[in-house]
């Protein structure tokens, strides 16, 4: 007697479908959306000072040939001029913030010139590395440095650059990209075009003690 084949039908196995809640595309967007403004802020918060919003200060001195040269006229940009002798970095727009603060960049907005070799002042003198000081050396030009415990909100700005231009030589260290220099709250700077190897200051001042600019022919 033949056995009967009893066939068992298979069940199907539920699917499992994701129900995405109506809100959540939502969601998602505001998450993205804060993600991307937290990384704003955060690139904002470590990029490179002085960022607008920012008021600083470094005193610039600068000497040609031995003699000091009158403190620097004033002109307007985010970083400036008040003819006091300092740079004021005080940006307004993104470019003058960071490496829009540089040295070389406040010389761009007077519309004078600092690179690596050639200097322009008010007067329309021009200063390049060879030129000979009147003592018949040639000059070069170099930029030193040295950071005083002083800050914009601590103190006022004709302090600064009054301990600023009583600093010797020996206690600053050379910058080797001046033109590409950002300046620190309370820097000391001195812009120098001289002799290689000779103190800023030398020879005999002037007369009236009172700093002038002193011509240099060309080579």
């Amino acid at each position: 007697m033949a056995r009967k084949t009893v066939r068992t039908k298979h069940r199907r196995r539920p699917r499992f479908r994701l129900r995405v809640p109506p809100w959540a595309p939502v969601v998602g967007v505001l998450a993205v959306t804060a993600a991307v403004i937290g990384l704003f802020f955060f690139v904002r918060e470590t990029a490179a000072q002085p960022r607008i919003g920012d008021h600083i200060h470094a005193a610039v001195n600068i000497y040609v040939c031995g003699q000091q040269e009158p403190k620097l006229p004033y002109f307007e940009a985010g970083v400036h001029s008040h003819g006091d002798g300092l740079m004021h970095m005080h940006p307004q727009v993104t470019s003058e913030e960071g490496a829009g603060a540089a040295v070389g960049k406040f010389f761009e907005y007077a519309h004078w010139q600092l690179n690596g070799s050639i200097l322009t002042l008010p007067g329309d003198r021009t200063f390049k590395n060879g030129d000979q000081c009147p003592d018949g050396q040639p000059g070069v030009l170099r930029m030193m440095k040295y950071r005083l415990q002083w800050r914009s909100d601590s103190g006022s700005h004709t302090e600064l650059a009054d301990q600023c231009s009583r600093f010797a030589d020996a206690d600053m260290e050379e910058v080797e990209d001046s033109p590409g220099y950002v300046p620190k709250d309370g820097d000391c700077l001195h812009l120098v075009f001289g002799p290689a190897g000779a103190p800023s200051v030398y020879g005999t001042p002037t007369p009236t003690g009172t700093p002038g600019p002193t011509p240099v022919p060309g080579p």
